[in-house]
């Protein structure tokens, strides 16, 4: 039987959460800032710290690790706005567990070079407003779990 590791995270303070929060309904950091009533560089400084804590640099990783972890409560379960394929499928899950251009396209089985244009299409069709937003949805559609643990981003 192989046993799922979650990597040890700090928890989040409440601030964090809704920072968090913010950064997965795709906000940028202009808006989320404005909608917590904070300054734009408080709002990237508590963006770095939750990245430390939970091992992300990148926001999706965040907004999975925040699912993962239980920092970040499940979407509620949405319907999907057209079917999705198995290569998209694949590309999703692919944002969700990686840092590197490569390591995502080598998951997904498409050329880093094509992934930028993948990866737009993949965020239009699911309606999402940029990657981080793209993990949210991908969890309230039913495509990603929280066993879809990344892992930690490199120091």
């Amino acid at each position: 039987m192989t046993q799922r590791t979650t990597p040890v995270i700090t928890p989040l303070t409440p601030t964090e959460r809704k920072v968090l929060e913010e950064i997965s309904l795709g906000r940028a950091p202009a808006a989320g800032s404005a909608n917590l009533n904070m300054a734009p560089g408080t709002f990237s400084r508590h963006s770095t710290l939750i990245g430390h804590k939970l091992q992300a640099k990148k926001p999706p990783l965040k907004v999975q690790m925040g699912f993962v972890t239980g920092e970040l409560p499940r979407p509620a379960p949405l319907p999907a706005p057209e079917p999705f394929t198995e290569k998209e499928r694949l590309l999703w899950q692919a944002h969700a567990l990686h840092h590197a251009a490569a390591a995502i396209g080598q998951h997904a089985g498409i050329d880093q070079f094509d992934l930028t244009g993948d990866t737009a299409r993949l965020i239009a069709k699911a309606e999402a407003d940029n990657e981080a937003h793209l993990i949210r949805l991908g969890h309230a559609y039913g495509i990603l779990t929280t066993d879809d643990v990344p892992t930690p981003s490199p120091a």
